[in-house]
């Protein structure tokens, strides 16, 4: 869970925390000069640096892009010859340099989303962070395009109590970036808390080492092709494998003949965690004691499968459980090579089952699952360090 939890707050960095120094620097600035911007600014920000440094190590490259930003602006605005300015002119000098920023920013998206991927390619998506920045830089800049609009338009009116018009109207610009940042810190946990609640799955690489996480109907849903972990267990009596009927409703292979044991490990959740989750959830199996046969990968419709395959026997009599199973049946290596070439079968299958006839466990019914999976983890470390979840 700790690991999951860490991984959804990667994926959906606070976009407030990119601009927190440079909101404190307006702010401050507009109140206090800009000094005292500097003195408080660059400290709130060498503090958000220790924190994403130390809580989000992966992104901590990406924080530098909104940090560049703040210096670029608050550079800037300490070195504009203002002097023969009005001070109400030289009150909203730092706002006019952040929109232009913001303009040139948002006008050069995709570059910017072109070059932020490609340098945490092999980390995560940054795809919903960046999304996140450039919507939180539309936010601000809204409100600083409404302040410094209505600041202007009050200055060239010339309108009485011009000084109390001028402070009210900082009074409601001020309150708008609490509310806004109110807000955004709201809706970010509630977001993460409603993530955590849905599930979640790993992304590997061809090696099997975990580089991401993505939400399952967005991987369904994407154009692109990730590598996900399942696990399968072939279960076997002799020269017999039990086989599943897939559902008619089931986005894979609808309606074919699989393996009994099948399922995606989640986000957080170990190996052999999802081996007996799944084993009790389709057939009330509470003490598999599968052994690992072999790992594969397999392109399917919607993704690539990196399977970790495992045989067990031994077994106890099997209910299906009407919920996850429409029908399942012992086949016998005669029976299943009689229809190998009828298309019943899933890909998965078809690519385990040459994988179990080479191991020689039908040919000879002997099965040796006297070990836990905890131990056979262990004897196949080297395959298992690279893709412990």
């Amino acid at each position: 869970m700790k690991r999951l939890r860490k991984q959804i707050n990667e994926s959906f960095f606070n976009p407030v925390l990119h601009f927190l120094p440079l909101i404190t620097f307006m702010v401050v600035e507009d109140f206090m000069g800009l000094f005292n911007a500097w003195f408080i600014a660059i400290p709130v920000n060498i503090l958000l640096f220790v924190y994403v440094f130390f809580t989000y190590r992966k992104i901590f490259e990406w924080f530098l892009f909104s940090t560049a930003i703040f210096l670029s602006i608050a550079t800037i605005a300490s070195i504009l010859p203002l002097d023969n300015f009005p001070q109400e002119v030289k009150h909203v000098a730092v706002d006019y340099v952040l929109l232009t920023i913001f303009a040139i920013s948002l006008a050069l998206r995709k570059k910017i989303e072109s070059f932020v991927n490609v340098r945490n390619s092999k980390m995560l998506s940054m795809v919903n962070n960046l999304n996140e920045l450039f919507r939180m830089m539309w936010i601000v800049g809204i409100l600083i395009f409404v302040y410094v609009h209505l600041h202007t338009i009050l200055i060239i009116l010339k309108i009485s109590n011009l000084t109390n018009a001028l402070n009210f109207i900082n009074g409601v610009y001020l309150l708008a970036f609490f509310v806004v940042i109110c807000y955004e810190m709201v809706r970010v946990t509630l977001i993460r808390i409603r993530l955590l609640r849905e599930e979640w799955w790993p992304i590997v690489n061809e090696q099997g080492k975990m580089i991401g996480s993505i939400h399952h109907t967005t991987s369904i849903q994407d154009d692109k092709k990730y590598i996900h972990p399942i696990i399968r267990v072939m279960l076997i009596d002799g020269n017999r494998i039990f086989l599943q009927k897939r559902s008619k409703n089931d986005l894979l292979f609808p309606g074919m003949w699989d393996t009994a044991v099948s399922n995606h490990i989640r986000m957080s959740e170990k190996i052999d965690q999802c081996v007996q989750r799944t084993a009790n959830e389709r057939y009330g199996l509470k003490d598999l004691k599968p052994i690992f046969l072999s790992n594969y990968i397999l392109e399917s419709a919607y993704e690539f499968h990196y399977a970790f395959l495992f045989v067990a026997c031994k077994l106890p009599d099997l209910e299906c459980n009407p919920q996850y199973i429409d029908h399942a049946k012992w086949w016998t290596l005669s029976q299943i090579e009689a229809n190998i070439e009828s298309g019943i079968f899933t890909d998965n299958f078809l690519t385990e089952i040459e994988l179990v006839k080479r191991s020689g466990l039908l040919e000879s019914g002997i099965c040796e699952c006297d070990c836990r999976l905890k131990q056979t983890l262990a004897e196949n470390a080297l395959y298992f360090k690279q893709i412990r979840m």
